[in-house]
């Protein structure tokens, strides 16, 4: 399974920026900036694409139904012709049939006979599997060169955000296949994999070892690695009792092919973060400090506000935010405890900063110590102790760096709050 415990900072980040200019006047630029920030945050929440693509009898239906763990698709020659099928996560096994132009129906079970007699433009079929919370498999039709087909498979492979490109080791990497997937964007060649199906038939596994060196440099460039599976002996091998024959399953290509499609997915989210990570620091956060400084979203102008009464009390005297006053109090103890213990271990940061959070956000009460309209600010401190919780059982890379970034995040979150203040 992958974890991506840094996107839960950037996805709070891109929460905030929504959630802060939610209220502030249309314009054209901010406009484009909402989408943009909506545009990553979908990409972030949702499952990685792989699409499984090739020629007809290349493999792929099976390829996919292997990793989905399940035999769905329908495999070898059959007469029921199908478009796209879409695997993905659901509660409960249910079929979607769906139109690019109307809405699409949904009925309970799997049945891609009765899907398909509705002509749809693509099927979509719900499975209650684990592997799928993480990644929808795009089982792609067959192509051709020969009669056009492939102009189909260019269209749904901008779709995906990874790719298996599955060839016949029979007769491995035609010219048919070149022509297509030189078609495809260099991002995607970037971030697919060429699976040499039927390897684990005798007359295949016997020109391997002279087959592999030739695909890889006939395709170089064109994928991140050349991958041979004998997709029966894979699936033979993980239905084994009690537990599954690792060594058949390590041996036919299996777990080599499964790794590295883990590996492609981590790879695109990784981008996904960089790219939305990019967008916060040069424009979505410096548009948010300039419009904190606008009266469009500070209620009342900084001038038009009554100068405090002088007090030399400290309890007394009205304070421009105290709730912001309190946590950055809190913030400077525990750089002091930072001082005192500077070999503090990473897991032993998390917890007393997951702690922090906790009792703090037990103090927030929306229209009395923060304004009734940011009470999103809760949620915000919610989220962030879930987060702190999971980093605490996550191998998280420089987890004291991410942490202190979740903390100056909560800080920029209560400036915006606001503070319900008694009449003089």
């Amino acid at each position: 399974m992958i974890n991506f415990p840094e996107a839960d900072t950037v996805i709070q980040q891109l929460e905030a920026f929504l959630n802060q200019t939610e209220a502030a006047p249309k314009s054209g630029p901010l406009d484009a900036m909402r989408s943009q920030a909506q545009s990553h945050l979908d990409q972030l929440t949702s499952a990685v694409t792989i699409g499984f693509a090739g020629e007809f009898g290349a493999g792929k239906s099976s390829l996919a139904n292997m990793l989905a763990g399940t035999d769905i698709l329908p495999t070898g020659p059959q007469h029921l012709k199908l478009p796209l099928v879409i695997v993905q996560y659901a509660a409960d096994l249910e079929t979607t049939v769906g139109w690019w132009a109307n809405s699409p129906q949904t009925f309970a079970g799997i049945d891609l006979e009765k899907a398909a007699g509705f002509e749809p433009d693509f099927i979509s079929i719900g499975l209650p599997a684990e592997a799928l919370q993480e990644m929808v498999l795009f089982d792609l039709p067959g192509s051709g060169a020969l009669d056009e087909s492939y102009k189909q498979t260019l269209e749904l492979l901008k779709f995906v955000d990874c790719a298996i490109w599955c060839t016949n080791g029979t007769n491995a990497w035609r010219e048919t296949e070149r022509f297509l997937w030189s078609h495809v964007s260099k991002e995607l060649q970037e971030n697919s994999l060429l699976a040499v199906t039927h390897s684990d038939l005798p007359v295949v596994a016997e020109t391997l070892p002279r087959l592999l060196p030739q695909l890889e440099r006939d395709s170089k460039d064109l994928f991140q690695a050349v991958v041979p599976i004998g997709t029966p002996v894979a699936v033979k091998a993980m239905e084994q009792e009690p537990e599954p024959d690792y060594e058949l399953w390590a041996s036919c290509g299996g777990e080599d092919l499964a790794k590295r499609i883990l590996d492609l997915a981590a790879t695109r989210k990784t981008r996904d973060i960089e790219k939305a990570r990019k967008d916060l620091d040069e424009t979505l956060t410096p548009a948010l400090a300039a419009l904190g400084g606008s009266d469009t979203v500070v209620s009342e102008p900084e001038e038009a506000k009554p100068a405090p009464t002088p007090n030399t009390s400290t309890d007394d005297a009205p304070l421009e935010n105290p709730v912001l006053e309190e946590w950055k109090a809190e913030l400077r103890d525990l750089q002091a405890q930072l001082r005192e213990e500077p070999e503090l271990e990473a897991t032993e940061l998390l917890r007393v900063c997951q702690e922090m959070v906790d009792e703090f956000t037990m103090k927030l009460e929306p229209g009395k110590n923060i304004d009734a309209s940011a009470d999103w600010i809760v949620g915000e401190f919610e989220n962030a102790s879930d987060l702190l919780t999971l980093m605490q059982f996550e191998d998280t890379p420089n987890a004291s760096e991410a942490v202190l970034n979740v903390l100056a995040q909560l800080s920029d979150n209560l400036s915006w709050a606001g503070t319900q203040k008694a009449d003089a």
